[in-house]
């Protein structure tokens, strides 16, 4: 079984992944994170990102959008958790659009492995991207792992960020 990875960082990546192919799953990752700013934020995540998966034996490819694009789309509802649950949704959607065009069986988001994440959010955002593409998701509460995901990406010396990537979560807000 095919499962298309949506992965917002290394970091929140290992522990994931390393869960789903010890269920035989086929992993591959998808890098598409418009709302990372500034560029050359997204630019260090997507390099730290493509290593560890090029070691990992994870294939991943990026999708990019501008800044802008995704910026317009959550300026509807600038608060938060509003904006949060926008950014999950346009994000998601795309993944599982790819994972339709790709023929996936599932897909899902290493955004379930972090504890400071609106999980619900993230979930509903699942949800409406599935019924949308046709594509099941797969769900895990890897936040059992979150830990354990950041002693593997400090064990891989990997760059660890300290902010979701959005402009306002850079204050330590998001």
């Amino acid at each position: 079984m095919r499962v298309l990875l949506h992965s917002c960082c290394a970091p929140c990546s290992t522990f994931p992944s390393y869960i789903l192919l010890a269920e035989g799953f086929r992993v591959d990752g998808l890098f598409f994170n418009p709302n990372i700013y500034p560029a050359e934020e997204e630019e260090k995540r997507w390099e730290t990102y493509r290593r560890w998966a090029g070691e990992a034996g994870i294939e991943v490819r990026r999708i990019q959008w501008p800044h802008e694009r995704w910026l317009s789309g959550v300026s509807s509802d600038l608060t938060k958790p509003g904006r949060c649950r926008e950014c999950y949704r346009l994000r998601l959607i795309e993944v599982a659009r790819l994972a339709r065009e790709g023929g996936y069986d599932f897909f899902t988001t290493t955004l379930l492995v972090s504890p400071y994440q609106d999980h619900g959010g993230v979930v509903l955002a699942l949800k409406k991207a599935s019924e949308e593409s046709g594509v099941p998701y797969l769900y895990r509460d890897f936040r059992v792992g979150y830990r354990r995901s950041r002693e593997m990406a400090r064990g891989s010396h990997l760059y660890m960020q300290k902010y979701c990537g959005c402009e306002f979560s850079l204050g330590g807000e998001a």
